[in-house]
């Protein structure tokens, strides 16, 4: 539900929607001790709906586009919602994988060692970042295991197979590339002999697994840790909510073309 301007709170000085009109799992993760910051994650999650229902956005801010606020708050509202919905689930312990359940799951399976290569890096990733980031970040790593070739590419928006998951997993690879996160994932993963890849545009597809040269080390740094991961927290907000207004072609596709 689209709240109005008079029942908006003040979050440091910007609009937020009230908590008690928040969906149930954020009022809990508010309430909770097992992400570092807790309140301020649900504060973000305050502020993104409220800014996306009441039109606070640059496109809104031009003379010739008044005329589709409306529209826009209306449309985006409800996307918003569904952002902050399904990534308030996500942030719940209980969506985490069982990663030794999943070991003993991918044993004895062909392409055994990269399937456990692959669990171990989420495993380390996991203590690396724990609740910090949602439990679709390490399901988005782990969504190789499903298929019948580890290494298969595949695209998000032309995958009968992938069509369910593909606007949480987009989110989470596209927000995953904010620099610090990124080389993070890139410095655990090269652990293990590993890139997981993620193309953008021209190739546009869920993780994979390529073999990378050499391992290198790297740690996000303490004094960036917070806003590092609040910057992916509202970056996957925005991608989810701007997966289904992004248009796609097969013309990236393509191995050939006939314009006849």
């Amino acid at each position: 539900m689209i709240q109005s301007r008079a029942d908006l709170v003040q979050i440091m000085g910007e609009p937020a929607v009230p908590m008690t009109a928040m969906p149930e799992s954020w009022q809990r993760i508010a309430e909770g001790h097992w992400l570092s910051e807790p309140r301020v994650y649900a504060a973000m999650a305050q502020v993104f709906l409220a800014k996306h229902q009441q039109g606070h956005v640059l496109f809104l801010e031009r003379p010739e586009t008044q005329h589709l606020q409306a529209a826009y708050c209306e449309g985006n509202g409800q996307l918003a919602w569904e952002a902050v919905t399904y990534f308030g689930n996500a942030f719940l312990p209980e969506s985490y994988p069982d990663l030794e359940q999943i070991r003993q799951d991918v044993s004895d399976s062909p392409q055994e060692d990269d399937r456990q290569s692959l669990v171990n890096i989420v495993a380390d990733l996991f203590a690396e970042l724990g609740y910090d980031v949602p439990s679709t970040f390490y399901w988005t790593f782990l969504h190789p295991l499903q298929r019948t070739d580890l290494f298969e590419v595949r695209s998000f928006r032309f995958s009968e197979q992938d069509l369910a998951i593909a606007r949480q997993f987009d989110a989470i690879l596209h927000g995953g590339y904010v620099s610090i996160l990124r080389r993070l994932i890139d410095s655990v993963s090269s652990r293990y002999g590993y890139f997981i890849e993620h193309g953008c545009g021209c190739d546009n597809h869920l993780a994979k697994l390529q073999p990378c040269d050499s391992a290198f080390s790297y740690k996000i740094p303490p004094e960036a840790r917070q806003k590092t991961l609040r910057a992916f927290f509202w970056s996957i907000l925005e991608e989810y909510l701007l997966f289904e207004q992004r248009a796609a072609t097969r013309l990236v596709y393509a191995d050939s073309m006939n314009f006849e």
